[in-house]
């Protein structure tokens, strides 16, 4: 069984590598002319990776939901896969809409800049 040290090693690990990725997608998704939709993609990832959820109910240990979701489907089936699915959901819904309204949040402070500059 692991302890304490193991499972922050392992998130450690999690987290950079996650970060690598996502810096490589952020490169790709470099190319796409839509800002928005390219920010979208990024947040979708950034949501996908980094969504913690409760390994088990009665654990307070956590991973990442996706992870989560996808073995309890696998391992205990029906309908036991939703505790992880609905708080990957609402991280997906809040980064969809940051990805799609970002520009907007950057506009204020845009135009702060280049009256100071």
């Amino acid at each position: 069984m692991l302890d304490r040290q193991d499972y922050l090693i392992g998130w450690a690990i999690y987290i950079v590598a996650g970060i690598l990725c996502y810096m490589i997608f952020y490169r790709f998704t470099g190319v796409i002319r839509v800002k928005p939709i390219a920010n979208m993609l990024r947040a979708i990832l950034l949501a996908l990776m980094f969504t913690p959820w409760y390994v088990s109910p009665d654990q307070d240990l956590m991973a990442p939901a996706l992870m989560v979701m996808m073995l309890d489907l696998i391992t205990q089936g029906d309908t036991t896969f939703i505790r992880a699915l609905v708080p990957l959901v609402l991280s997906l819904c809040v980064a969809i809409f940051i990805g799609l309204t970002w520009r907007l949040y950057r506009l204020p402070f845009r135009k702060f800049r280049q009256r100071t500059g």
